[in-house]
């Protein structure tokens, strides 16, 4: 198997809502190139999107 090259972009904005309770929200696109073979014949990589949300509260 030969190597392969990923590439990922986030962004991630932040809510605080007061000091003690904050929201993130992230979202990842994401692209995966590999080949099954060292010859450029065949294309196994792939692509996505991922959202996430968090919650986080200090007390």
């Amino acid at each position: 198997m030969s190597g392969g090259r990923q590439t990922v972009y986030a962004a991630a904005p932040n809510w605080y809502v007061n000091g003690n309770i904050r929201f993130m929200l992230d979202y990842l696109h994401g692209n995966v190139a590999k080949q099954a073979s060292p010859t450029p014949t065949v294309d196994v990589g792939s692509r996505f999107d991922a959202v996430g949300m968090r919650t986080q509260v200090a007390f």
